[in-house]
């Protein structure tokens, strides 16, 4: 048996073979085929695709490359403008509509409606949430690693895989696998473990919708009325705490967007749903960090490890109780 490695002759040959096995590696049953995304700044990028599983809450950005190419001079500059694209609202909304559009014309939105126990008139709303909610992971399709893309990988805030691609001749037949038995080569995952969505939170409330987006503020409404800010925080066990930080621009936004409850995840542990007057009544008394001019950057807030959770700073200034606003995770 003659088998030879061989060299691909276009990225495209890469993608194409990657989209007809897409399933084998992620388990994304809605796969879109790239488009034009944009930062903030107005850089654009196009991505080879885009795929989503909602039954396990994840979305993925596809990018198929060749080592070849250079990681530095190509493969990081595009990857770069990827991930900063996802946190452009205007990017966002394109995902939406782009995805909702590609469910109606796959004839596949009852079933999406299903998954997301929704309606097909409230499907567009829902997928709004699960866009902006659920934070997407990178995957990376390549024919070889190296040290250069792990470190690039280590620098970014998204959880990233890489799956390498080989190519071989064998009997004159061109086959493709993977090397490491459809496993990612290398892996990241900057994600603090025990964070829980915000389309979850969403969920357990009751349902709801985006209601405003500025920056990395954003506020849900519920299907109940109120309007909702979601803080999340890591659980610190040397300190048994959770640890929060609120701007003093986040509060004129919750001011200015009618938010009723600033919701403050707690890891794996729970979530509380604190009434916005009793965290401003907090921040009267709390500690803060100051910008080099004096003026606040941003107020701390502190939530216990108990059953019955305290909001606090220090012994020697105000406590509040969070019992009755507290709902642990099952």
């Amino acid at each position: 048996m003659s088998i030879i490695e061989s060299s691909y002759n276009s990225e495209k040959e890469l993608q194409d073979w990657v989209f007809s096995n897409i399933n084998t590696f992620i388990p994304a049953g809605n796969l879109l085929n790239g488009f034009q995304i944009t930062t903030a700044s107005g850089k654009n990028s196009v991505p080879d695709g885009f795929a989503f599983d909602f039954e396990n809450r994840e979305w993925y950005l596809i990018e198929c490359e060749l080592l070849s190419h250079g990681v530095w001079p190509h493969i990081a500059e595009q990857i770069t403008r990827f991930v900063v694209a996802t946190k452009n609202p205007d990017t966002l909304r394109k995902i939406r509509d782009r995805l909702f559009e590609h469910l109606i014309e796959e004839k596949i939105a009852d079933k999406i409606c299903t998954v997301l126990n929704t309606t097909l008139e409230r499907l567009h709303q829902q997928i709004e949430v699960f866009i902006e909610g659920v934070q997407p992971a990178l995957v990376i399709f390549i024919d070889e690693t190296n040290r250069d893309l792990n470190d690039m990988m280590q620098a970014l805030d998204i959880p990233t895989k890489v799956f390498r691609i080989k190519k071989f001749l064998v009997n004159n037949t061109l086959e493709y696998y993977s090397p490491d038995s459809n496993e990612p080569a290398l892996e990241t995952d900057p994600i603090e473990k025990g964070q829980t969505e915000e389309y979850d939170i969403i969920e357990i409330l009751g349902g709801g919708k985006l209601e405003s987006t500025v920056g990395r503020f954003k506020c849900y409404k519920l299907d109940e009325g109120s309007v909702i800010y979601v803080k999340k925080s890591k659980y610190y066990d040397k300190n048994d705490y959770y640890w929060y930080a609120i701007t003093p621009q986040s509060l004129k936004y919750i001011e200015e967007y009618n938010v009723s409850y600033v919701v403050f995840v707690m890891g794996e542990f729970g979530f509380a749903k604190v009434p916005v007057p009793i965290v401003a009544e907090f921040l009267k008394n709390t500690g803060d960090t100051k910008k080099a001019d004096g003026s606040v950057k941003h107020y701390h807030l502190l939530i216990s490890h108990d059953p019955e959770p305290e909001l606090y700073w220090s012994n020697d200034r105000p406590k509040f109780s969070l019992g009755e606003y507290f709902q642990p995770f099952e």
